[in-house]
């Protein structure tokens, strides 16, 4: 019977170091995936020449709209974009960059002023109808930038503007017709 006691001592300590060895590997295995990918995209975000221009130009913008698009939007729909560290630690950083190209390939608030007049009415017509049905900012994306979430009080802020800028911007298109 003593040496039951013994066994089962010696096995429960073997036991234990064999978690500590396997805690450590687990652990060294995690550093070494992380130190690797971040040479796997050593590279820091390209900066755009327009990072440090006004948002929407030549849009007619109230500060308020402004203020709300800033932190719920500019991040994804701009180049502005503030990457967060985990931006450069693949393959997170790859998703990551993924979701801001094509976010910028629906809507670059940045490059507001290149496109046509039909294009940015459809374009406000649009972010009325996805935060309307609350399809913007992403649930994903809020859930890591609580920041980034609409209160009622700044959706319908969101979707006067557009209706206003839509309403202006018709004004304008009928003004130069009828100058013509």
């Amino acid at each position: 019977m003593n040496q039951t006691v013994i066994d089962s001592s010696q096995a429960a300590l073997f036991s234990s170091r064999r978690r500590a060895i396997a805690g450590l590997a687990v652990s060294s295995l995690l550093l070494v995936w992380i130190l690797a990918s971040v040479f796997v995209h050593p590279l820091p975000h390209e900066v755009s020449d327009r990072a440090s221009a006004a948002l929407l130009p030549g849009a007619d913008i109230p500060p308020s709209v402004a203020s709300v698009l800033a932190h719920a939007c500019v991040n994804c729909h701009s180049e502005k974009t503030q990457w967060p560290w985990y931006s450069s630690v693949a393959p997170v950083s790859w998703l990551v960059e993924n979701d801001v190209k094509h976010a910028r390939e629906h809507l670059n608030l940045s490059r507001w002023d290149g496109l046509q007049e039909v294009d940015q009415r459809m374009l406000l017509t649009a972010i009325a109808t996805v935060i309307e049905n609350h399809e913007m900012p992403p649930h994903k994306y809020v859930v890591l930038h609580p920041e980034a979430k609409l209160s009622a009080d700044d959706a319908v802020r969101v979707i006067e503007w557009t209706r206003a800028e839509r309403r202006r911007l018709r004004a304008s298109a009928s003004n130069m017709s009828a100058k013509q």
